[in-house]
């Protein structure tokens, strides 16, 4: 038996992944295009999502390309320094500085002081300066920032940028963030720039990619599995990219642990204990984030897959009004989703057990 393609870890590229309509090929070509809107661009999904995955794809894809340079940036203090020291190994690779010049200075800044604190206080001159190097050498470079949040370093960093972009030099910015975090820096009122910045909005997959990913991959590996079962694992699922790799991981571990050559509609029941456990860890770090949990409780106490507006306001006995602000944002924040007029469902799968839980939790 083939070993476990499907991985369930949080930020690692998968060996299988889905794919969204060449959606990754679209935004390269869009960034080998000069004043591409998607020079900055910001990817705006669920945690489990496929953020970090479609992020991964670019970046592997781009570095074919010897015209490109991809830096990949950990959203923490240290921000600065590595994109300096990450230009600095380019630099020093394509001979446009010399090991001499990092001893003495970095790009005319004296490196006797600290050189965190002479990065941070040169960081728009060194930036500058690097990338003026870069671009009359021909060299287009990415720069990937994933989970963003809006903190004073990334004001920083993002004003410095916009300025390199007036300055036509070859640089483009792809964040990756939650919905409420791109919210926020999208309408903080020193990015105001960022309003402008391309939005890559991560939906639900299209239920039939999941459906023939499964059955491929499945088939190719000699397991028997039918049609309706294919269906009932892919309905478990609810497009959600990330519930994709755990169902099926779980799937294909306990089948081969028990020698089972047929998927059926069963073995999957077997699992969904663990599958929904696994669900739960990531539900509960995003539960904690939701500022209208009396609304997403309202909709669990309906106990119904659809549920009325009018519903929840008797619950929370709040009017409409207030409850459409509510209702707005848990869209916007990829949580809930609109189900026909006047109704409205959980956009993440089974986060209405997930509630039902955490309501009983809090009765003791």
């Amino acid at each position: 038996m083939n070993n476990n393609p499907f991985n369930p870890s949080f930020g690692k590229m998968p060996s299988i992944f889905l794919k969204r309509d060449n959606l990754s090929q679209r935004i390269i070509d869009e960034l080998n295009r000069e004043n591409s809107p998607f020079q900055t661009s910001l990817i705006y999904g669920q945690r489990g999502s496929g953020k970090t995955t479609l992020m991964s794809e670019i970046s592997s894809k781009l570095k074919e390309n010897k015209d490109w340079i991809i830096i990949d940036l950990v959203f923490d203090n240290d921000l600065l320094i590595s994109l300096t020291n990450q230009l600095q190994e380019h630099l020093l690779k394509l001979k446009l500085i010399k090991n001499l010049d990092i001893k003495m200075n970095f790009l005319g800044i004296d490196v006797n002081a600290s050189l965190a604190q002479n990065i941070d206080a040169n960081f728009q001159q060194i930036l500058q300066t690097s990338l003026e190097k870069l671009t009359i050498k021909g060299k287009n470079v990415l720069i990937n920032i994933d989970e963003v949040h809006l903190t004073p370093l990334l004001k920083k960093f993002a004003n410095c940028y916009q300025i390199m972009i007036r300055k036509n030099l070859k640089v483009s910015l792809l964040m990756a963030g939650l919905p409420e975090n791109v919210s926020e820096i999208q309408n903080d009122d020193v990015l105001t720039f960022l309003l402008r910045a391309n939005r890559i909005v991560l939906n639900p997959l299209n239920l039939e990619t999941i459906k023939l990913s499964y059955k491929h991959i499945f088939q190719n590996a000699n397991f028997n599995i039918d049609d309706r079962t294919i269906l009932y694992m892919t309905k478990q699922t609810q497009g959600f990219a990330y519930a994709f790799q755990p169902l099926g991981y779980h799937i294909w571990r306990y089948a081969t642990e028990q020698n089972k050559k047929t998927i059926s509609l069963s073995l999957v029941d077997e699992i969904s204990d663990i599958y929904l456990s696994d669900l739960n860890r990531m539900f509960t770090l995003r539960f904690t984030m939701i500022f209208q949990k009396e609304f997403v409780q309202a909709m669990g106490k309906v106990e119904k897959q659809k549920v009325k507006s009018q519903e929840i306001g008797k619950i929370m006995n709040k009017g409409a009004n207030y409850l459409a602000v509510y209702r707005r944002k848990l869209i916007d924040d990829q949580v809930i989703k609109p189900d026909g007029y006047g109704y409205v469902s959980f956009l993440l799968p089974h986060f209405d057990k997930f509630i039902e839980q955490e309501m009983i939790l809090n009765e003791f």
